[in-house]
């Protein structure tokens, strides 16, 4: 994966962040290093936009390693899981040393600080309420923030009213990817939405940025959004979580039954949602019941319908533990996905779970 704050996108460019020190050195060494050239492309995931998320290689050279080693960019920290991980290190310390380009004006930080910075820290419970608008076949889930809801619903109310007595002109509007738009929704009303993709004047992929659904509409049911309702004014309140310490299954059977099971007990509620730690696309939380206060996620582990996912974070240690015991005792009772017994140490891969 390209972890060197850099992205490889489908379009095969490397985006750059505009005003990035040395961006137009690191641009020209790209290209001079693998434009028109074949290279191989190591996939690793996709992220929400559709665009691929991986390694580049040219003569078994790591375009991301190079870059770091040629002082043209900086190692990024979803590095860490990475199988890179040190080569991506190592190549940075020795540019970091030789102190070049991006690292001309580094300065080593005070003893003190550096014994600051890695101290053991505690893991932070701040949960707060969040409503579940939306799940997806992968386990992802979009939420609002409760606390934000009054401002939402004062902003649709304003907006409905003003469409209402100044009606969109059918046809007139010409959707464009990345514009933000009203689009009419099966139930009649005009939400907030951006567009993700034009297929044609009758095929548009939208999403609707305050509830995180996505929807295949014509042109004729979208409308310029006005700036008094775009996102300065209210940014999009739809909000890209997953759940923390759990493998969902890959097998499409077992994936379809754990996420039937969510959307029966989240979707549309409210809920009490924490941050545990981020990942390459979105934040991992766990997410709480309001009434009861039981975690969901460690439901899903006590109910055999996902493994947990080892974390090596010591400050994560304690609940770690935790969804381990609750594994334990679905695995003992036989239940779902461990109904055969203890498969991953030979069957992980049949059953959709990486090792």
């Amino acid at each position: 994966m390209v972890r060197c704050e850099w992205s490889w996108n489908t379009c095969g460019a490397l985006g750059l962040q505009e005003a990035e020190p040395f961006s137009d050195e690191a641009m020209q060494f790209t290209k001079e290093l693998v434009l028109q050239r074949e290279v191989e492309v190591e996939v690793e995931s996709m992220d929400k936009a559709g665009n691929f998320i991986g390694w580049l290689h040219m003569d078994g050279v790591n375009l991301s390693v190079a870059l770091v080693e040629h002082a043209l960019s900086k190692v990024h920290f979803t590095a860490e899981r990475s199988s890179y991980c040190k080569t991506l290190v190592s190549g940075e310390e020795a540019a970091r040393l030789r102190k070049e380009k991006v690292w001309a004006n580094y300065e080593e930080k005070p003893a003190e600080e550096v014994v600051q910075v890695t101290e053991q820290k505690e893991r932070v419970a701040n949960y707060r309420g969040v409503y579940v608008t939306e799940i997806t076949d992968g386990l992802h889930f979009y939420a609002q923030d409760v606390e934000t809801g009054a401002q939402l619903e004062s902003l649709m109310e304003t907006m409905r009213a003003e469409i209402a007595s100044h009606p969109p002109v059918e046809g007139s509007y010409m959707p464009r990817r990345g514009d933000y738009c009203i689009s009419k929704f099966a139930d009649g009303e005009w939400y907030r939405a951006r567009v993700e993709k034009v297929e044609s004047p009758a095929k548009i992929h939208v999403f609707y940025i305050d509830y995180g659904n996505r929807e295949t509409v014509p042109s004729t049911r979208l409308a310029a959004l006005s700036p008094a309702f775009n996102v300065r004014t209210l940014p999009a309140q739809a909000t890209e979580y997953t759940f923390a310490y759990i493998q969902v299954p890959q097998d499409e059977d077992s994936r379809a039954d754990v996420v039937d099971s969510v959307v029966r007990d989240i979707q549309n509620t409210q809920c009490l949602l924490n941050v545990e730690y981020s990942g390459p696309t979105c934040s991992l939380v766990t997410l709480q019941f309001s009434d009861s206060k039981d975690d969901v996620g460690l439901g899903l582990v006590k109910e055999g319908m996902v493994m947990v996912d080892v974390r090596k974070e010591k400050y994560l240690q304690k609940m770690v533990t935790e969804y381990l015991n609750g594994q334990e005792a679905a695995k003992t009772a036989r239940l779902n996905i461990w109904r055969y017994g203890d498969f991953r140490a030979d069957d992980a891969d049949e059953f959709g779970y990486n090792r």
